[in-house]
């Protein structure tokens, strides 16, 4: 008896080093997938954004900057919408990046952090090639038909929209103009502009491959300058008019297409 009490102790000793060594190498298997999982995962793609004012760095409430007709103004807001951000395939398809995104330099305010930008940080899609951006300027009608109520902050449409319109401010642009050209800045400028009619989709061109582990930057550059005047004879003259809450379809029109111009993938 004592003898087959030992054989069976010895054969079930045997049985639980089976188990724990199939066990224990079950387990280095899986940390190895893991971290093989691990390193081949796409990070991100980072779309920078950098604002400027006639090519110099853009900077809220300090900075001044010369205008048409000898006229200067100091910015304190300057923000816009992106919508539907995809990435385009070889085969046309597109792929959807981020629904919404607001893009907003208000707290911009040394020339270090003008250089530095605003990073908006997605998921990648899946590695290959891809031949180009596209992204609309503005809210997308689907998104400017909803309400702050539908979404729980932080969110990029939990705020900025108009009740009476029943929609969203694409763009927010205000600061101070100095009229005269005395150094002074009494004027206030508010321009904000929002409605369907004035969105657009805007695709830019340039092959850009997904690799496994390595995340995609993409640098985008504004002109605030650029979304203001045309030139020195087509301009939103201070003079005349300082302020509109998307009131003068001349107006709005006038900023959405020369935003559309004016943001470009360098």
């Amino acid at each position: 008896m004592e003898f087959r009490t030992l054989l069976s102790e010895y054969k079930t000793a045997l049985m639980m080093q089976k188990i724990f060594f199939l066990a224990a190498s079950a387990a280095l298997l899986l940390a190895a997938t893991c971290r093989d999982d691990e390193g081949s995962q796409i990070e991100s793609i980072e779309m920078n954004f950098k604002g400027t004012f006639d090519n110099a760095p853009l900077v809220m409430y300090e900075s001044a900057y010369p205008y048409e007709a000898g006229m200067a103004v100091k910015l304190q807001l300057f923000q816009f919408y992106l919508s539907n951000i995809s990435l385009q395939r070889e085969d046309n398809s597109f792929v959807r990046l981020q629904d919404v995104a607001l893009i907003s330099f208000k707290d911009i305010l040394t020339p270090s952090a003008a250089a530095e930008g605003i990073t908006l940080k997605l998921d990648a899609p899946a590695a290959g090639h891809y031949k180009a951006i596209r992204m609309g300027i503005g809210v997308a009608p689907e998104l400017n038909s909803t309400s702050p109520a539908n979404y729980t902050p932080p969110h990029p449409l939990d705020d900025n929209y108009w009740s009476a319109a029943t929609g969203y401010v694409f763009t927010k642009i205000e600061g101070n103009a100095d009229t005269s050209g005395n150094g002074q800045f009494p004027a206030k400028l508010t321009f904000h502009s929002g409605a369907n009619d004035i969105y657009k989709e805007k695709t830019f061109e340039k092959h850009v491959e997904i690799k496994e582990g390595s995340p995609l930057q993409l640098s985008f550059r504004v002109d605030l300058k650029k979304v203001l005047s045309k030139g020195p004879d087509n301009f939103l003259d201070f003079r005349q008019i300082t302020q509109d809450h998307s009131n003068n379809p001349a107006v709005y029109t006038f900023i959405a297409d020369n935003l559309f111009d004016a943001l470009v993938l360098e």
